[in-house]
C-alpha cells in the first residue's frame, strides 16, 4: 500500500504575499508521501515480540487513547457503544492473526472514529532499504504520461484550462514551473477553468504559486492545534533532521515545537488564524470556474476553501468534495506483525462549527448529471455568468 501522511499549509500573515508555510503538512492529505522508513530496525517499528491481532489491536487502542487529537470529542457520550465493539473485535482478533481476519477486524475498531484521515489499519511488508532520492523533497522529475503531473491547454483565444491532479510535494516545482512559463498567458486570458477533480491532496504548498493570481479580496484561513502527546513531538521532531521535510515547514516545527514540549498531552496551536492580504490585484482573469468532484479531498478542500474566498471564482461541480480536512498532519505508525495505520496529530479550528468531514464542500454551481462534459459545462458557465452582468 502506499503511504500517504496529509499536508495542508497553515501560513502565517504576511502582507503583499501568500505566504507559503504549511497547513497540515499532516493533511500530508489527503497527501504527501511521508518520508521513507530505513530497513533496519529503529524507533516507531513493531517490536519483535507478540504479533498477534489481539497484541495489533491492544495497541491500536493505545495509539488512539494517547496521540489521536479526535478521539475525546468522538468518545464522548458513545463510551458503552466504543466498549462493547471493542469486545466485539477483540473476539475476533482471538480466532485468527491472519491478515484477511485480522485487518477488517482492526478497521472496522478504526472506523468507530468515522474520520477520513485514519487509513487502515492495512498489512505491510517489513521496510525495505530506499533511494537516496527523496521524492518529498522535490527531487524527483517527473515524467510526461505521469497521471499526477498538472497540465495547461488553451481552450480557445480566452479560456484556459489548468489540470492539477495532484498536490503531493514532488509536483510543487512542476506546478510552480508550468504556471511560470504561461504566466503572461494566463494573465491575459478572461476564463480560467481549474480542474481538481480526483485530486486528493498532499501539500498545500503544491498550489502557493496559484493562488495570488486568483486573489481579490483578503483570504481567511483556519488555523489547527496539535495534540501533544509524547509520540507526536516525537514525531515533530524527526521532522527536523528529515532531508525530505521542506525548509518552510521544519521553520514552523522549530516555532511550536517548545511549547509542545512545556505542554504535554495537551492541545497547542499548531498554527493560529490568518487572514492574507495582498496589494495585487489582478485585472484577470475576469471569472475563474474551480472544478470539483467527490474525489477532491484534504489539501485540495483546502485549495477549494481559499479560492472561493475570491470574488472571481466560482465552485462547479456535480457533487461535494469528498469531506476529508478536519483532522491532518497524519502520519504512520507501526503495529505487531508489521500491521500499518495512519493517524492525525492535528484538529482544525474550523470545528465544532465548521466541520467538513464527511459532507465536504458544495459547489456553488451544480453540474446536470445528464451533462456529460463538464469542462465544456464550466466554460459555458463562465462566459454566461459575465456576459449577464
Amino acid at each position: 500500500m502506499s503511504e500517504k501522511a496529509c499536508v495542508h499549509s497553515l501560513r502565517p500573515i504576511r502582507p503583499m504575499r501568500i505566504p507559503l508555510i504549511p497547513l497540515s503538512l499532516f493533511a500530508v492529505a489527503a497527501c504527501a508521501s511521508v518520508a521513507p522508513v530505513p530497513s533496519a530496525l529503529a524507533p516507531g517499528l513493531p517490536s519483535t515480540g507478540d504479533s498477534s491481532c489481539v497484541a495489533a489491536l491492544d495497541s491500536l487502542q493505545a495509539i488512539f487513547r494517547r496521540d489521536y487529537p479526535g478521539y475525546r470529542d468522538r468518545v464522548k457520550g458513545h463510551r458503552a457503544a466504543l466498549s462493547a465493539l471493542t469486545d466485539s473485535v477483540r473476539d475476533i482478533a482471538r480466532t485468527s492473526d491472519d491478515h484477511s481476519v485480522c485487518i477488517p477486524a482492526l478497521r472496522r475498531w478504526a472506523q468507530f472514529f468515522r474520520n477520513p484521515h485514519v487509513v487502515g489499519p492495512w498489512q505491510a511488508a517489513p521496510p525495505q532499504p530506499v533511494s537516496s532520492v527523496n521524492p518529498a523533497a522535490g527531487a524527483r522529475v517527473t515524467p510526461d504520461d505521469d497521471p499526477g503531473r498538472p497540465s495547461l491547454r488553451f481552450a480557445d483565444e480566452s479560456t484556459a484550462v489548468l489540470r492539477l491532479p495532484d498536490l503531493e510535494w514532488q509536483y510543487k516545482l512542476v506546478i510552480y514551473s508550468l504556471i511560470a512559463a504561461h504566466r503572461a498567458e494566463l494573465l491575459a486570458t478572461a476564463y480560467w477553468v481549474v480542474d481538481v477533480r480526483g485530486n486528493g491532496g498532499g501539500c498545500t504548498c503544491s498550489y502557493s504559486s496559484l493562488t495570488p493570481m486568483l486573489y481579490t479580496n483578503p483570504i481567511h484561513l483556519d488555523g489547527a492545534d496539535v495534540w501533544t502527546s509524547a509520540s507526536n513531538i516525537a514525531l515533530y521532531r524527526s521532522w527536523l533532521t528529515d532531508d525530505g521535510v521542506p525548509e518552510d515547514l521544519k521553520a514552523q516545527v522549530r516555532s511550536v515545537l517548545p511549547l509542545m514540549e512545556a505542554r504535554p498531552n495537551q492541545f497547542v496551536v499548531w498554527a493560529r488564524d490568518t487572514v492574507i492580504r495582498s496589494d495585487t490585484v489582478y485585472v484577470l482573469p475576469m471569472r475563474v470556474a474551480v472544478l470539483v468532484d467527490g474525489k477532491c479531498a484534504s489539501s485540495c478542500e483546502d485549495f477549494v476553501l481559499e479560492a472561493r474566498q475570491s470574488r472571481r471564482v466560482t465552485v462547479v461541480g456535480i457533487e461535494n468534495t469528498a469531506g476529508v480536512g478536519d483532522y491532518g498532519n497524519v502520519h504512520g505508525v507501526w503495529l505487531p506483525g508489521w500491521r500499518r495505520v495512519q493517524v492525525p496529530t492535528t484538529r482544525s479550528h474550523r470545528l465544532p462549527d465548521h466541520p467538513i468531514d464527511l459532507v465536504g464542500i458544495a459547489p456553488g454551481v451544480r453540474i446536470p448529471p445528464s451533462d456529460s462534459d463538464v469542462v465544456e459545462f464550466a466554460r459555458r458557465y463562465l462566459r454566461s455568468s459575465h456576459e449577464s452582468r
